[in-house]
């Protein structure tokens, strides 16, 4: 962490390019927003996040749109580069994007300059890029899956890997002691962490990292004052939180070949028919890439048929909260004898 420390503070002072590479909830967006784009700075930050924006939208938003360029475009929009010029354009989950649109990105870099769809006239936009991934993108530029030439604009000279909290394993103590009192600051409360729990929670994996002990220190608070006059956080709170809303679930049994597949499913309570759908969704393809060997193509053919876009496969399991990486090293520790 002092060498991550002492790396961002020089990348802070310089309109290099810069990647960011971590797991989930690392705090990778953190980062780009409040230390890559210092106070101070001359341009505006403009962040997106491009497993959120629709693969058919993704070249307006980036690049923007002159009116009439398609049905229901009544007036000129700018895209993101050109919003972000002479400032920081946040790039979040750049392995996201498909291979046309990568060619784009990349002359977009190259020239300084965008095209609106629909339109002929090139706009100055050269905005500071710095982009993130939860994924190894050499890994994709060695397997044809991300062009190499954009991976050498986006400086990987200049990168940096944020590492999980379970890589953190001195600095966790007090990383949790500080999660617990930001989340008892708005009220002024003061939080006793006991030893014993303090160890609980030191060996969990974080597999959600700064995310998901951010929001467990605001349940257990919550739940604590419930139970006490006091802030104490209890053992019992704590049982209670890791072993259901933050304990990952057993993977669900596949048999079968395609066409023929036999899935065992939990179907767990949930507040609304959407939570319960999206937990058996999420079970469902989690064994598909079990049985896949995480080849999201298969997956995709599988479900889709012939010709079917992985990139589809992909994008759904973002907005379902699983990590290919994270799925990937599951994998890899199973097979090690």
């Amino acid at each position: 962490m002092a060498e991550l420390r002492r790396r961002l503070g020089i990348l802070a002072r310089s309109p290099l390019p810069v990647l960011i590479e971590g797991e989930t909830g690392t705090g990778k967006s953190f980062l780009a927003e409040h230390v890559l784009h210092a106070r101070g700075a001359k341009g505006p930050l403009v962040v997106t996040d491009l497993s959120a924006v629709p693969d058919s939208l993704i070249p307006a938003h980036l690049f923007g749109t002159r009116r009439g360029s398609y049905t229901g475009s009544v007036d000129d929009q700018a895209g993101v580069f050109e919003q972000a010029h002479g400032g920081t354009l946040f790039l979040d989950e750049i392995a996201n994007l498909d291979s046309d649109t990568q060619r784009r990105l990349l002359l977009a870099v190259e020239r300084g300059t965008v095209t609106r769809l629909g339109d002929s006239r090139a706009r100055p936009a050269a905005p500071r890029i710095v982009a993130a991934t939860n994924v190894d993108l050499a890994q994709l530029v060695r397997e044809g899956r991300f062009r190499h030439d954009l991976y050498m604009r986006l400086n990987p000279a200049a990168r940096v890997r944020v590492p999980s909290l379970r890589e953190r394993e001195d600095d966790l103590p007090e990383l949790i002691r500080f999660a617990f009192a930001e989340a008892a600051r708005r009220d002024a409360l003061a939080v006793v962490v006991p030893e014993r729990v303090l160890q609980r929670l030191v060996s969990y994996r974080w597999p959600g990292n700064h995310r998901e002990l951010k929001l467990f220190a605001g349940n257990a608070l919550v739940f604590s004052l419930a139970q006490h006059p006091a802030v104490t956080v209890s053992e019992a709170v704590v049982d209670q939180l890791l072993d259901t809303s933050t304990a990952p679930p057993a993977p669900p049994a596949i048999t079968g070949a395609p066409g023929d597949r036999r899935i065992e499913i939990s179907v767990r309570a949930g507040r609304t028919f959407a939570e319960i759908s999206a937990d058996v969704e999420r079970q469902y393809l989690t064994a598909l890439f079990q049985a896949h060997g995480g080849d999201l193509d298969r997956i995709a053919v599988e479900l889709f048929g012939p010709g079917a876009n992985r990139r589809k496969v992909h994008l759904r399991m973002n907005q379902l909260g699983l990590r290919v990486r994270s799925l990937r090293g599951e994998l890899s520790s199973c097979a090690t004898p």
